[in-house]
C-alpha cells in the first residue's frame, strides 16, 4: 500500500555532502565598498552588477540589543543602526534551493562540495530562489538563470579582494567554533 496521495509519485531525494566551507562576514570591519560585489560579478559573468553578485551586501535595519532578528531583511529594524551584512549562500546540508529545483538543476561541485547551478538544466522557474530561506540565490535577469556562490571552485575572489578582511572562507567546523566563541554557547 502506498502513503503516497493518489495521483502523486515519488522524486529521488538527493543527499548532499557537507561542502568544504563557507564565507563568513564580520561587520564591523565592513565599510560597504562593494568590492565583494564587483569582485564576484566581474569574475562569474564579466560583468560588474549588483544583481548578479553572489555576494549581498547591505545595511541591516534590523538589528539591535539583542543581535539580528529573524526578519531582518525586510523588518523595519529596531535600532537603525545600520549594521551592513553580507550575505551569501551558505551552503547548506540539505540546501532548501536545490530539493525544491523542479529541473534537479542544482548539484554538488565535486571538488568544494559548494551547490552549484547547472545553466543548461535551470529553466528560471524562481523555485530556488523562494525556497530559500535567505532569499540567496538569484535569476539574472538577462539569462533568466538562477545564480548563488559557488566558493569560486575554491578560490573565493571576495575573500581575497576584500580590502578590510570583512570576509574569511572557513571550514564548518571553524563556522561553529566562531559561533560558539561570538554567542558563548
Amino acid at each position: 500500500m502506498s502513503w503516497l496521495l493518489p495521483g502523486c509519485t515519488s522524486k529521488d531525494i538527493k543527499v548532499f555532502e557537507t561542502a568544504d566551507g563557507m564565507i563568513i562576514h564580520e561587520s564591523a570591519r565592513c565599510t560597504g565598498c562593494l568590492v565583494c560585489e564587483a569582485t564576484c560579478s566581474v569574475g562569474n559573468d564579466g560583468k560588474a552588477s549588483q544583481v548578479t553578485a553572489r555576494i549581498k551586501v547591505s545595511q541591516n535595519f534590523a538589528y539591535g540589543p539583542k543581535g539580528v532578528r529573524g526578519d531582518w531583511v525586510n523588518g523595519p529594524g529596531e535600532m537603525g543602526n545600520f549594521t551592513l551584512v553580507a550575505d551569501t549562500c551558505r551552503q547548506c546540508e540539505q540546501p532548501a534551493c536545490a530539493l525544491a529545483c523542479p529541473e534537479n538543476a542544482i548539484f554538488e561541485h565535486e571538488g568544494t562540495g559548494a551547490r552549484e547551478v547547472d545553466p543548461e538544466k535551470c529553466v528560471g522557474c524562481g523555485t530556488c530562489v523562494r525556497a530559500c530561506p535567505w532569499g540567496i540565490p538569484t535569476l539574472d535577469p538577462e539569462t533568466n538563470v538562477s545564480t548563488k556562490c559557488i566558493l569560486c571552485h575554491g578560490y573565493t575572489a571576495c575573500v581575497k579582494d576584500c580590502p578590510t578582511g570583512a570576509l574569511q572562507y572557513v571550514s564548518w567546523e571553524d563556522a561553529i567554533q566562531k559561533y560558539k566563541e561570538h554567542f558563548q554557547v
